[in-house]
């Protein structure tokens, strides 16, 4: 099989961990890690710990950072492909206004002493530097990739250009990343063979108040009538929905020893497209979701690298 391909954000993950509650106008005890980050990132990470072939693409930083987030990705398994930035057009206005020098993207996340998270930061203006034409460096990859996997941190255009160089028996799945970017998706939602979103992203794509299973549910179908051929909403620790054409269902979460639930989303997106990609019946395609984003929430990494086909039957195993 040839491939799987992502394309989007990679991210330094800066966490910092409070040992007590916050006080304002003054810091307080915690600790503070580095951790590879990012949405599509995250997702090529866990598909190579699921012992399945992928390229990641991306734009970064001429930094060292960037050279960190390499390191880590090659290592874990992934073939990393860093696109190079081009020079606007000279009526791009939006894109003539970033510096020339911009960053490697960067996720500030704050946890509380129970590590759940209390806020976040993302700085990601090099994201917005990359333009429709940039990924013409990796058509062959995406040409040849039975799947192809993307965030809402890539720009309203090139998200376009994407949908255009699929063919029509490609695979693809796209994540909004946060609610800021959901309307970005909106071009992409009838040609998505899967999407994955929290309560919130849902709440902005369909415009539904979630306030329970119930309304997650009848967003999750929302998006299928928008033309989505299937359909995923978490709700933090207490599950999630699933929709496609023929059928609806609320899954539970499962129990997990909380340290970081940063990026749990990612895993279990990851988990279930390893297992729809091999015709698995949706409910395990949804359990062994749930059973990685568990295995996620166990570690302080981004991506835990206890992820395998492994620790998921074992995570399944277990009540």
């Amino acid at each position: 099989m040839h491939p799987l391909f992502a394309l989007g954000t990679a991210a330094l993950d800066i966490k910092t961990r409070l040992s007590r509650n916050p006080l304002p106008t003054t810091d307080v005890p915690g600790r503070i890690t580095l951790k590879a980050g990012g949405v599509s990132r995250n997702l090529a990470e866990n598909l190579a710990r699921l012992n399945v072939p992928i390229v990641f693409a991306g734009i970064l930083g001429a930094d060292p950072q960037a050279q960190v987030l390499i390191e880590l990705t090659r290592a874990a398994g992934v073939v990393v492909h860093p696109i190079a930035r081009s020079a606007p057009h000279p009526t791009d206005l939006l894109r003539l206004k970033l510096p020339d020098v911009l960053p490697t993207a960067t996720l500030n996340v704050m946890l509380a002493p129970d590590n759940r998270q209390i806020a976040g930061a993302f700085s990601g203006d090099i994201l917005d530097a990359l333009q429709p034409q940039d990924i013409d460096q990796v058509h062959d990859l995406i040409e040849a990739a039975p799947a192809v996997l993307c965030d809402g941190g890539l720009p309203a255009d090139v998200l376009i250009r994407l949908r255009e160089m699929l063919s029509e028996d490609t695979f693809f799945y796209c994540n909004p990343g946060s609610v800021a970017l959901t309307p970005r998706l909106e071009p992409l939602l009838d040609r998505l063979d899967l999407l994955t979103c929290n309560h919130l992203e849902a709440q902005a794509l369909t415009q539904v108040k979630i306030d329970g299973p119930a309304k997650l549910v009848s967003a999750a179908l929302l998006l299928i009538k928008q033309g989505v051929q299937r359909v995923v909403i978490t709700f933090g620790g207490r599950g999630l929905a699933y929709a496609d054409e023929s059928r609806s269902l609320y899954q539970p979460a499962r129990p997990a020893n909380l340290v970081d639930a940063t990026g749990a989303g990612d895993a279990l997106a990851a988990a279930l497209i390893e297992a729809l990609l091999r015709d698995e019946p949706i409910d395990l395609c949804l359990k062994r979701g749930l059973a990685a984003a568990a295995i996620t929430c166990e570690s302080e990494d981004t991506v835990s690298p206890a992820m395998s086909l492994n620790a998921i039957t074992e995570k399944l195993s277990t009540t």
